[in-house]
């Protein structure tokens, strides 16, 4: 059997040879050092809720987690009172209510809850709290509670993530009988340092009694912590 064995020309073999080099040396320029780019999931938060004349401002906008942005999903240090204390509490990642006790109707709760992913800290020993009426249109005789006097150190409240801090509110702590005076409604800043477009707006109960001079708790973890704070209110809050 004959084998015919195919002669490649030396002039295609030379033109060959340089195509390969010419595209080894396209192979390390800039164009393919360029790293591929991939546009980062912008992060999310959860908004707070409550009830608010307010809604372009309070509770309900969405933004960067200001609490969390920090700290990474699990980390030990976004559980600390320091990591809190250092990251001030957003509006956003916070929902703020007032409801009044069951057993004290005049008493209202004031809880704060922190949705964020890591803890924050309120700069407020408590939230800033005044009532007066839903309708008016002159907010200078709205009432300020008494708050408890003594206060000294940093003003910051740790509130960790899925936790909630409570204040309690009493509109009638000398058991005073009439009418509340024409206020239906209370209004709730949860942090001092807060722009009062965050504020929150909660209706009164039904025969509410208003005194000259309720009064208004610090913020703790639990409700009855609240409400013994709430009793040693005696002096005007700023």
């Amino acid at each position: 059997m004959t084998v015919r064995l195919r002669t490649i020309p030396l002039v295609l073999v030379a033109a060959g040879a340089a195509l390969t080099l010419t595209a080894c040396q396209g192979g390390s320029g800039n164009d393919a050092a360029a790293p591929s780019s991939a546009g980062a999931s912008p992060a999310t938060t959860t908004p707070g809720s409550g009830s608010s004349k307010n809604s372009s401002g309070a509770g309900s906008s969405s933004g960067t987690d200001t609490g969390g942005a920090a700290a990474q999903p699990g980390s030990k240090d976004a559980t600390l009172d320091s990591y809190a204390y250092k990251h001030p509490c957003a509006a956003e990642q916070l929902a703020v209510s007032a409801k009044s006790l069951d057993s004290s109707p005049n008493q209202y709760v004031v809880s704060v809850a922190n949705h964020g992913k890591a803890a924050c800290g309120l700069s407020s020993y408590y939230p800033v709290v005044d009532l007066g009426s839903k309708d008016a249109a002159d907010r200078s005789h709205d009432i300020r509670p008494l708050v408890p006097g003594g206060l000294g150190g940093a003003p910051a409240v740790p509130v960790h993530a899925g936790h909630t801090v409570y204040a309690v509110l009493d509109t009638d702590p000398i058991g005073a009988k009439g009418s509340n005076g024409g206020f239906d409604e209370i209004n709730v800043l949860a942090d001092k340092s807060f722009p009062n477009a965050d504020t929150l707006n909660f209706p009164l109960a039904t025969g509410a009694i208003v005194v000259r001079h309720p009064k208004l708790g610090l913020y703790r973890n639990s409700i009855s912590d609240a409400v013994a704070s709430m009793r040693t209110a005696n002096t005007s809050g700023s």
